[in-house]
């Protein structure tokens, strides 16, 4: 066995923990345990799953199902806020009923994958990356998301809400691309959405992108 698997057997896991972190952080996308121990070069599988497990349970990634039925690890960044506001892009809590909340690297997950199934080729920009969060093309269509994630009260996911429309109508730049929101499937935001006005959606070629709360991977379109 190798030294640093005996290490993480005795408790002492701090170099697996240290590498896998820094592979998801310098990834373009989220990374299933197999892929984790093939690049960190780990004999055994069950050495990475369980240091994720530990990572996870301490608050430092987030791991949920992705496309193909496995399970995937995110990067959970550290957020700043002296109130304890969520950070909508990665940072993962629940609501008052115990619900798991859907982060936004979550929602830009399910996105890309779900756009990749349909011709796209995609650019996502993780954590607190600037720049706009899903950018995909395929041939001449071109379509730029604001994404967000749920929060844990309905004043900040209106807050959340607004300042996606706020920052998309920042970045129109192309007037032949197609420019939207990718949101979770939640009431409130299903709401806001519905009450734009048709004219607003129309001048702006908005499209809504909603990912399922409970597989956190199903992707509608509000038509």
């Amino acid at each position: 066995m190798a030294k640093e698997e005996r290490g993480y057997r005795l408790g002492v896991s701090s170099t697996w923990a240290e590498r896998i972190v820094e592979a998801l952080r310098i990834s373009s996308h989220p990374l299933d345990d197999d892929t984790l121990a093939r690049r960190l070069g780990a004999s055994q599988r069950q050495t990475i799953n369980q240091v994720c497990r530990q990572l996870a349970a301490r608050g430092k990634i987030t791991r949920v199902t992705g496309p193909d039925g496995k399970i995937v690890n995110m990067l959970i960044a550290a957020n700043s806020s002296a109130k304890g506001v969520s950070d909508p892009g990665t940072a993962s809590s629940k609501n008052s009923s115990g619900d798991r909340l859907l982060t936004e690297d979550m929602v830009k997950a399910a996105v890309k994958s779900h756009l990749e199934g349909l011709g796209y080729s995609v650019t996502v920009a993780w954590g607190r990356a600037h720049g706009i969060d899903i950018e995909a093309h395929r041939a001449d269509d071109h379509l730029y998301l604001e994404a967000k994630g749920e929060a844990a009260s309905p004043p900040q996911q209106v807050n959340y809400f607004i300042g996606a429309l706020g920052e998309l109508v920042q970045r129109l730049r192309d007037p032949y691309a197609q420019y939207g929101l990718a949101l979770p499937d939640h009431p409130q935001y299903r709401g806001l959405a519905q009450r734009l006005p048709a004219l607003a959606r129309e001048r702006l070629n908005l499209v809504i992108m909603f990912v399922d709360r409970h597989d956190g991977s199903t992707v509608t379109t509000l038509p």
